[in-house]
């Protein structure tokens, strides 16, 4: 069985900061995590979360929109969880930007040619705060939404990109092979349509039923992340930079003055 990877978030070299990923044994998922190991969240004031999708898919363009919507509708009907989503029609657009738009395209190139799908998300390096997340499926593979041999399900891989598009990260153990969030797919597959109580226990641990007037400073927790993508500089960056010029400052203040005490020649 040839197996394909499913990338998770892409790299967006906006930030300066290195993302930490943190673990709980107890956890059978794992959670996309920001520097301080806050979960990757949507916050209250974004749901339900809306998305457009590509008006120049692969296939069929009726079946190819139906099939997002399922995956999406999928996530949506977790009992233990809160989050939901709306559909706002389709985009032209046709490459992942921070845009406050959420758009779910086809694009020929994502970053590697064994890469099925990538999830884009843009977000604060301190809280996690989901600010723009964009899923890219890779247009050169062949594409059904019947679970045809020798195709990608566009359902089953769609499940997958919006796990990442909610909170949760891959997962590569041979236990998790059934779960949606496993990061490996394969031509006609559609188990991933199907979500794991491991999958919908990750995100309720994050967005629990009942939460919607909740804070937003997400909740939960979770085995790690591979996640790398990086938000636009926000204030939190700021601080650190005004914390490097400060020392700049001072290093070469401190240059300066060896040079006045070292004896002439």
């Amino acid at each position: 069985m040839r197996k394909i990877t499913l990338k998770s978030a892409g790299v967006i070299f906006i930030s300066l900061f290195m993302l930490f990923s943190y673990a709980a044994s107890s956890r059978a998922y794992k959670l996309e995590t920001a520097e301080y190991g806050n979960p990757l969240h949507w916050t209250p004031d974004k749901i339900p979360v809306e998305y457009r999708i590509t008006n120049a898919p692969p296939i069929n363009a009726d079946v190819f929109i139906q099939a997002i919507q399922n995956a999406f509708n999928t996530w949506q009907a977790v009992p233990s969880a809160s989050i939901t989503f709306r559909y706002a029609g389709t985009t032209g657009t046709r490459k992942p930007a921070y845009d406050g738009v959420n758009n779910i395209i086809t694009k020929n190139k994502v970053s590697g040619s064994d890469v099925v799908g990538q999830t884009y998300i843009y977000y604060t390096v301190d809280e996690g705060v989901i600010l723009d997340a964009d899923i890219v499926l890779n247009s050169s593979y062949p594409w059904s939404t019947d679970g045809a041999p020798g195709k990608m399900d566009v359902q089953n891989a769609a499940t997958h990109e919006i796990g990442h598009f909610c909170c949760l990260d891959d997962l590569y153990s041979d236990a998790d092979k059934e779960k949606t969030m496993y990061g490996y797919i394969d031509y006609g597959e559609t188990k991933k349509r199907t979500l794991d109580p491991d999958d919908m226990a990750g995100l309720a641990s994050v967005y629990p039923a009942g939460s919607s007037d909740s804070d937003d400073s997400g909740g939960g927790s979770g085995c790690g992340t591979v996640s790398s993508g990086h938000p636009p500089p926000g204030p939190h960056d700021i601080n650190f930079l005004w914390l490097f010029l400060l020392l700049l400052v001072l290093g070469t203040r401190y240059i300066f003055m060896a040079r006045e005490k070292s004896p002439s020649r």
